[in-house]
């Protein structure tokens, strides 16, 4: 049911629809959730003429606009305009199952909706999909989606993700592929149970859907220090992270030699877990993979360079700290010794937070929290501003509810935060100077 709650005043029926208003259909086509209502508008977009069904009341109205650009202009109750789908899986690595008692609510639940995965770049399992479900992929071509799998071994698949219906994973692949469905896929690598031989027979598999598979990255699992009663796992040691970087790798010189790309891309945390330095920029070719962690490290510090590059020379004196997970420590060290070459006068102290609230291996900066903030820099040197990205916060509180406004009170402090972006990094550190020098 798509209740509108809210109708803009350049809506082709303002003035017409109202809010509360149910939307039944477009052009007498059924409108069930978000992706009818993309698809529909848009489709419909080239009409002369729009025609609305809604619900008012419990009565059916008909309305029409002669003028249409594709866009009703209309808000709904919710985004997705239906019941969020959930996981049915019980993955091995599920990160969810790793988190302490006591967190929001929030934080438990755990979705699987093909739908986020178009509109918001969310990885699938694609094992809560219905016959229907899998029709409304292919006639929509609902691209791209991004989807988990991990192992394409039905016994294997089945094993890390404790579902059956995670076994028939590539012919489900293959008949998205053709439908010429783009695919995007990540790989949770866990040492000992789909890596090597298994990992092998995966990217194999995979790269056979190329060219509809554009992109795979291969990422850590991460493993926290609540793990109780769960499944064995062992984090990547040096030498078999390692292993793994150069297994990837190597396969994906061979992609780039006979596809011309490398379709396969190991994320940043798993070099680093190596030991081994990053690639070149070319590497990542267009990137895709970015908001899974896979190039990040290099693409900041390529923004960071370029920004610095064409800065004009500040002499202003600024006195901060920022604060970061220990896995971009040296990234942000290297990068404000480059700032400092332009802004000589600044002082920009880097404190890698040590994750002490999820423990294991946790080392991203996403996941640190507000207590360890405040735990480890407490009587540290901060200066005039606090710089916390914005990765670790949700409307302004972390993970363990720890606000800003505790972090200011805890520390005596001002927070400032950072987009995530090289650029808005720059300008906070800079438009934070004091305007007497220092003795």
């Amino acid at each position: 049911m798509a209740t509108i709650t809210h109708v803009h005043t350049t809506s082709p029926f303002y003035g017409k629809v109202k809010k509360n208003d149910i939307l039944v259909s477009i052009n007498g086509k059924k409108v069930v959730d978000v992706l009818d209502y993309m698809f529909f508008t848009e489709a419909e977009s080239d009409c002369e003429n729009v025609r609305l069904e809604v619900e008012r009341n419990g009565e059916k109205l008909l309305f029409e606009a002669e003028v249409y650009d594709g866009d009703l202009r209309f808000e709904f109750d919710s985004f997705l305009m239906s019941e969020q789908r959930s996981c049915k899986n019980k993955c091995v690595f599920c990160f969810i199952d790793q988190l302490p008692e006591g967190m929001r609510k929030t934080l438990y639940y755990k979705d699987d909706d093909f739908r986020l995965s178009l509109l918001y770049g969310n990885y699938v399992t694609l094992t809560n999909l219905t016959e229907d479900d899998i029709e409304r992929i292919v006639s929509m071509r609902v691209s791209p989606l991004n989807i988990s799998v991990h192992t394409t071994d039905p016994e294997l698949r089945v094993k890390m993700m404790a579902n059956p219906k995670a076994a028939g994973i590539m012919e489900l692949l293959e008949r998205f592929k053709r439908a010429r469905i783009n695919m995007r896929c990540q790989i949770v690598l866990c040492p000992g149970l789909n890596d090597g031989e298994a990992l092998a027979k995966t990217m194999s598999d995979l790269k056979n859907l190329y060219p509809a598979l554009t992109s795979v990255s291969i990422v850590p699992v991460g493993l926290t220090k609540y793990r109780k009663n769960l499944y064995p796992l062992m984090s990547f040691t040096r030498q078999s992270a390692a292993a793994a970087v150069n297994q990837v790798n190597d396969f994906g010189d061979r992609c780039l030699e006979e596809l011309g790309t490398r379709l396969f891309y190991v994320a940043d945390e798993l070099f680093q877990k190596a030991s081994i330095p990053f690639p070149d920029y070319g590497y990542y070719e267009d990137f895709e993979q970015i908001e899974n962690g896979v190039g990040m490290v290099i693409a900041f510090a390529q923004e960071f360079s370029d920004s610095v590059k064409y800065m004009r020379f500040r002499k202003a004196f600024v006195d901060v700290s920022v604060v970061t997970g220990e896995a971009s420590a040296k990234l942000l060290r290297n990068c404000i010794s480059l700032l400092k070459t332009k802004a000589p006068n600044i002082t920009c102290r880097v404190y890698p937070v040590k994750n002490e609230f999820f423990g294991g291996d946790v080392t991203v900066t996403g996941l640190v929290t507000g207590q360890d903030i405040i735990c480890q820099l407490k009587d540290k040197p901060l200066g005039n501003y606090l710089l916390i990205p914005s990765s670790m916060l949700r409307d302004r509180s972390f993970l363990d509810d720890v606000t800003i406004d505790d972090i200011e009170k805890a520390l005596a402090v001002k927070v400032r935060v950072t987009d995530c972006s090289a650029e808005d990094l720059i300008d906070k550190i800079l438009s934070s100077y004091s305007r007497k020098k220092r003795c």
